[in-house]
């Protein structure tokens, strides 16, 4: 036992030896025993406080602004607001292609209308759906007659009233007497002939739907034709003054240009831009041509004949030809001559 205890005793000495000399240079870190930090938690009167404190600090901004525009202060950034006006014909320039169905059904209903009696009441029963209710009526009666609808095209359709231009047979009906057996009866006769008329439908869209608001009415046609004292003369504008030697060189250009057209669109893509390739007609000849030099270009006005299934007809063409070292380039198309002054 004493050997024992002297042997440790003298162990603990070393050991002490040992870390007194550590003690001199070196630092000997305990191992570290802290726990990790723990999150802490916001009562509900911090809380308030932070509101509070947001609140507070988006018045003042606010505050602030005010104070800056009072001084005279802009903003670099416009706001830019659309008045009614502009929505509205933004909106009436767009086609309600729904409406025009829910019109066009409303169309043929009201002019296909049979002869015979049960077949009328069905027809005026499917016809009083389109109002959705009972239109007041005061007169001495309605007399309907037998119609068939030829054809009927949407002239004008605004947001509560649409226009067509309608072509129907009216029918009219007449009382002959016939034989039957040994006795004779009386026999309905109808006969039709062709009307043509303006037919105008107010209506009003509801939601997604649609209804007939009033009862329609009938106007003369409108004559589409312009006055002679309307319309500008069409003409070429004068010869151009180029040399013979230009003239012949942008007449090649041209043909070729037109013969591309009708028959070769790899070509045509090489030589001009704004045409694509027809092959519907086919191109017969130059009859006339004007060109007009501005610097490295050329205005050019020409006509040419075509042929189709129809036969033959001319057309006319206006663009621009570029000079491209040896060789032209056609833009700008345009079927059209120039306009001159209006007649009178």
């Amino acid at each position: 036992m004493f050997i024992k205890n002297d042997y440790l005793e003298r162990e603990e000495i070393i050991i002490l030896l040992k870390l007194s000399k550590k003690g001199k240079g070196e630092t000997i870190k305990k191992p570290s025993n802290e726990k990790p930090p723990e999150l802490k938690t916001v009562s509900a009167k911090q809380a308030d406080r932070l509101i509070q404190g947001v609140v507070g600090g988006v018045v003042i901004l606010n505050i602030a602004l005010v104070i800056l525009i009072a001084s005279g202060y802009k903003p670099t950034q416009k706001v830019v607001h659309v008045s009614d006006n502009a929505t509205k014909s933004t909106t009436n320039a767009s086609v309600d292609w729904q409406a025009k169905v829910y019109l066009d059904s409303f169309v043929k209903r009201y002019f296909n209308f049979p002869e015979e009696e049960k077949a009328q009441e069905r027809t005026v029963k499917a016809l009083n759906t389109y109002y959705g209710q009972p239109l007041p009526v005061i007169s001495q009666g309605q007399v309907c007659k037998p119609s068939k609808l030829k054809n009927a095209t949407l002239m004008r359709l605004t947001n509560d009233e649409a226009t067509y231009k309608v072509s129907y047979s009216a029918g009219k009906t007449t009382t002959k007497t016939v034989k039957k057996g040994k006795g004779t009866t009386k026999q309905n006769i109808v006969t039709y002939h062709d009307e043509t008329t303006m037919f105008t439908v107010p209506y009003i869209k509801a939601g997604s739907s649609y209804y007939v608001s009033d009862q329609p009415y009938f106007t003369s046609l409108q004559d589409l034709q312009a006055k002679a004292s309307q319309i500008p003369t069409k003409t070429f504008s004068d010869a151009d003054d180029n040399k013979p030697s230009v003239k012949k060189a942008l007449d090649k250009f041209t043909k070729s240009l037109f013969t591309a057209y009708t028959t070769d669109g790899d070509t045509l893509k090489l030589i001009s831009d704004g045409l694509t390739l027809n092959t519907s007609e086919k191109f017969k000849s130059l009859d006339q041509s004007v060109y007009k030099a501005k610097g490295n270009t050329y205005e050019a006005t020409v006509q040419v004949t075509m042929e189709n299934a129809l036969g033959t007809h001319v057309e006319n063409y206006r663009f621009i030809i570029e000079k491209q070292k040896q060789s032209y380039f056609a833009t700008e198309f345009k079927h059209t001559l120039p306009e001159g002054k209006t007649n009178e």
